[in-house]
């Protein structure tokens, strides 16, 4: 399938929209990003997500915004901060870290040293308090859970001694927090599709995010308790668990190429692409008959 570029005369399949987590990620981003993503959601009257998008986005971004809170606390001062990050953590092994630290902490300016660290903490900090409601205010509710996230309800956590801190979920079989497996059979015809979509042969190669998904989902066909431990199960297939969350949306926006081109061709769905260079727009592949009607 190919993509065209969005233009004026571009007309939405419907009124609504679904966005992944990427996009709301991507918010935090500049201008390059957050004026493409007004383009796209212009265009429609409903912006809609999962409550599963919240866990995704604490992983993501919530998880940076709290390491960064405790450096700035270790060393006192926003410069101390970044020279750290970007020329003493190996960036090999901290990626994130240092992609994040453009986006949460350069953006703050003051007359001198003490005034822009004192602005980076008091930013990072109401990034923190607003946890996953950051998704909440910016979509339109209810928002679609199926899988009555137990994480995405507990969000930030505070500690007794005033520390903001983002845990990524530890849950376990054991103790069931969450009704996933349930939502897994529910739609356990849409999570075949997605795997047999990926292990079709094709001349593309498959991503191992989403040969992952393929192996997930076969193990979770026998046993579908297995997703509820967050590690070997739930975590391996966030994406393609809010892919079908999405299933009743006709459009879906993501930053997330190789994965979602694949998951809104089998959802029936036009997919908004958000490419991260500017120069290319959005982009936009239109939905199949085939995956509408299946």
């Amino acid at each position: 399938m190919s993509f065209e570029e969005l233009s004026d005369e571009h007309f939405p399949l419907s009124g609504e929209l679904f966005l992944d987590t990427s996009i709301h990620c991507s918010r935090l981003k500049g201008s390059l990003f957050q004026e493409r993503i007004s383009q796209v959601c212009r265009l429609f009257q409903w912006k809609g997500t999962s409550t599963y998008t919240k866990v995704e986005y604490g992983n993501v971004v919530l998880a940076q915004a709290e390491y960064f809170l405790r450096k700035i606390d270790e060393f006192g001062s926003l410069e101390k901060t970044l020279d750290f990050v970007g020329n003493v953590l190996p960036r090999r092994l901290h990626p994130k870290k240092v992609v994040w630290s453009f986006n949460l902490l350069l953006k703050h300016y003051g007359r001198d040293e003490a005034e822009r660290t004192e602005r980076a903490r008091l930013y990072l900090r109401r990034l923190m308090k607003l946890g996953g409601a950051f998704v909440d205010e910016f979509c339109d509710r209810p928002l679609e859970n199926g899988t009555d996230c137990y994480w995405a309800k507990r969000g930030v956590h505070k500690r007794g001694d005033g520390r903001l801190v983002w845990n990524s979920p530890v849950c376990k079989r054991t103790r069931k927090k969450c009704r996933l497996d349930d939502f897994f059979v529910e739609n356990r015809d849409l999570f075949k599709r997605i795997k047999a979509a990926i292990d079709a042969p094709s001349d593309e190669d498959k991503s191992d995010q989403l040969q992952a998904f393929s192996k997930v989902i076969g193990e979770a066909l026998r046993d579908p308790t297995m997703l509820l431990d967050y590690r070997s199960g739930c975590q391996r297939l966030a994406d393609a668990i809010i892919a079908v969350e999405s299933c009743r949306y006709k459009s879906m926006f993501s930053q997330n190429v190789k994965e979602s081109e694949l998951l809104t061709s089998v959802l029936g769905q036009a997919f908004y692409y958000l490419p991260p260079n500017p120069k290319r727009g959005v982009l936009v592949q239109t939905a199949t008959s085939q995956g509408r009607d299946e």
